[in-house]
């Protein structure tokens, strides 16, 4: 099992190719300008009462995380920045278009038919991460779909069904349990991973200032960091929050079911690229339809 050396880090400036050839030969890439701080404090104040709400409540828990991360759900509708400003990047969407579209030709009849069915958000999520948790046991998020491997000395396209984003509310740095990822370990088969007799083979810590942001594709190893304990004299209002989105082929199941989660009401005021990607638009030739219709139809109400 190869790994690589480390995490690249890129610009915009560097162009999408670099980026790709990044997730390619790495499994990850981080973007050094993703948004500026403002942004980034504007997202935190829209995901905030949301967090508070379950300090107060304790109601809801992610055993992955050692039982006491806060999660935020029906983030696309909670948070307008991580909406439009996130989800909806031109460059993590044109990565998505690369990697996860699905273009097929086949027959029907004589005729040559040619499709393209475009990705879909499988789940938009905030975790707010507080000290004294542990570390996550390294692991691929594309388990959820059954996604099976077979080991490869170089990336071919259409190998992955999902790609991820990580935008940090906060600088995250190994102290505070920034994850840790194995470099190249997309290539990797389905036996059983050694990273070493201390477990840490072959990781690095993903470590990013605040507006910067981490995409990697869901065959990558990965887990969050161990947080062990406060950094400062607060540690009642310490934690480390990351908003968390990926994206799926357009044939695969969504992790957060879009249609339960986002009234049509709410949708209408997306922008197009949104409301496509949370399935209100067909995948061609015939998936996803409403009365044998395109349902974008239904946004028009």
């Amino acid at each position: 099992m190869g790994t690589s050396a480390c995490i690249r880090r890129l610009k915009r400036s560097d162009g999408t190719e670099r980026f790709i050839e990044a997730l390619e030969q790495d499994g990850g890439v981080i973007i050094e300008d993703f948004a500026d701080v403002a942004m980034i404090d504007q997202a935190n104040a829209e995901v905030k009462p949301w967090i508070e709400e379950q300090k107060s409540s304790q109601r809801s828990k992610v055993g992955a995380l050692g039982g006491k991360t806060r999660t935020v759900t029906r983030l696309i509708m909670r948070s307008p920045t991580v909406r439009e400003k996130f989800y909806a990047d031109p460059l993590y969407q044109a990565l998505c278009e690369h990697f996860l579209a699905l273009e097929t030709t086949t027959w029907y009849g004589d005729k040559a038919q040619t499709n393209i069915s475009h990705p879909l958000l499988s789940i938009a999520i905030a975790f707010d991460i507080p000290p004294g948790t542990q570390a996550q046991g390294l692991h691929r998020d594309d388990k959820n779909h059954h996604a099976r491997h077979v080991e490869a000395s170089r990336y071919s396209l259409n190998r992955d069904m999902l790609l991820g984003l990580f935008v940090p509310g906060c600088d995250t740095f190994q102290a505070n349990g920034a994850t840790r990822v194995v470099p190249g370990s997309h290539l990797w088969g389905d036996d059983k991973p050694d990273f070493g007799p201390g477990g840490a083979q072959g990781v690095v810590d993903a470590e990013l200032k605040k507006g910067e942001a981490f995409v990697m594709l869901g065959s990558l190893y990965h887990g969050g960091g161990t947080y062990e304990r406060p950094l400062t004299g607060s540690p009642e209002s310490e934690s480390r929050t990351v908003y968390a989105m990926f994206s799926c082929t357009g044939v695969h199941r969504q992790e957060e079911i879009s249609f339960l989660s986002y009234p049509v009401e709410e949708v209408r005021a997306y922008s197009k690229i949104v409301q496509e990607r949370l399935g209100w638009k067909q995948s061609e030739p015939n998936l996803g339809w409403v009365d044998l219709k395109n349902p974008e139809f239904l946004l028009q109400g």
